[in-house]
């Protein structure tokens, strides 16, 4: 049986700094930085999940021909300009 210390300390820090390494890793970022900065301040996870992309991330985000911006991979228009995208890359 875990022990409450265990317990506590997974929950608080092991958790969001795994969460915050996926998170990174969709977008492009540094997995290690991100899952340390969401270990020790969890608020980070926010930050992380509201943070465009660096470059496009093959099955999450793709660049839009017309405007540039990043848009999730299976949008089929931009959400910021409206050109139709191509099915696939």
């Amino acid at each position: 049986m875990m022990k409450p210390v265990y317990l506590f300390f997974l929950l608080v820090f092991v958790v969001p700094g795994v969460t915050g390494g996926i998170l990174a890793a969709k977008r492009a970022r540094s997995v290690i930085v991100w899952s340390l900065l969401s270990a020790v301040f969890p608020i980070f996870l926010l930050v992380i999940y509201f943070h465009k992309p660096l470059r496009e991330v093959e099955g999450k985000f793709r660049r839009c021909g017309g405007c540039g911006e990043f848009i999730p991979w299976r949008e089929t228009a931009c959400r910021y300009c409206g050109q139709e995208q191509p099915a696939h890359r």
